[in-house]
């Protein structure tokens, strides 16, 4: 039995689609995940803002665990597993499958993309997590629930650096400074055979002493390694590039951009970050 919702903030996410030609409203689709980490899907004809709690609650239907969830291997390879507790502490962060994208692939028949994902990420944060580096998100294990991973257990970082540009009375962060850690972190990254592919604003967090932390590494692969399904984010990538392999130049490429935007950024909100 599908769970009640009885707030707005019960839910995992909400989102419209429309027609990409027309910009016609099409649905509403909306994802509920319950105490025990078991997913529920909703889809209605119906624009956000006019759907009731009692018809989000009666559209939500189980998805199986197999169609988000990686199973955790029984042998070969060794994940580590988070032995957490309910709640997570304030200072740990539950990196979740993209169920935003569930509807998609499951119209493309091709949902398999969705587990297949958090598990890579779960490897890449194994093998970096053994050589800790502070421009590198912490990683505490995966979380299991009924023999699946159901998330990545990270370090907390309130902001990243697409939204604090954006945010009016903090510090100023020091570009300089920034900039050089930011090239730090790719470089142990590099030497540990590994490109990042998908580096943009939205995958930078800020520390508390406002230095750069990487996160998103499901783009991440060894060096020379054939790119799948995440292949980066669009206006951050070379077009002129196949982008079919991993490689450093990804890397090099996009923060080169990022030079670029944080200077357009400084002439927007002022003379510091």
């Amino acid at each position: 039995m599908a769970p009640e919702v009885t707030h707005f903030r019960d839910l995992h996410f909400v989102a419209e689609s429309f027609d990409p030609v027309t910009r016609a409203f099409l649905d509403t689709t909306f994802a509920l995940i319950d105490k025990d980490d078991e997913v529920y899907f909703g889809q209605l004809a119906i624009r956000k803002l006019k759907i009731s709690l009692e018809e989000y609650s009666a559209a939500l239907v189980r998805v199986p665990d197999a169609e988000i969830y990686p199973k955790l291997p029984e042998s070969g390879e060794q994940l580590s597993i988070f032995r957490d507790e309910q709640p997570l502490a304030s200072n740990l962060y539950l990196k979740r499958p993209r169920l935003v994208e569930y509807e998609e692939y499951k119209d493309q028949d091709c949902v398999e993309i969705i587990p297949g994902l958090l598990y890579k990420e779960a490897r890449n944060l194994e093998a970096v997590s053994r050589h800790p580096h502070p421009g590198i998100i912490g990683y505490h294990g995966c979380r299991v629930r009924r023999g699946f991973i159901t998330g990545l257990v990270l370090d907390r970082h309130p902001v990243d650096l697409k939204n604090r540009v954006k945010e009016e009375g903090k510090p100023p962060l020091d570009k300089v400074a920034f900039l050089g850690a930011l090239e730090l972190a790719l470089a142990h990254l590099h030497n540990l055979g590994l490109a990042h592919n998908d580096l943009n604003p939205a995958n930078i967090l800020i520390s508390e002493t406002g230095m750069p932390v990487l996160i998103d590494f499901d783009s991440c692969r060894p060096i020379g390694q054939k790119l799948l399904h995440s292949r980066g984010t669009p206006g951050w990538t070379d077009e002129s590039d196949s982008w079919d392999t991993s490689e450093i130049r990804h890397d090099t490429f996009a923060i080169e951009e990022i030079h670029g935007w944080l200077d357009e950024q400084l002439k927007v909100v002022g003379p510091t970050l």
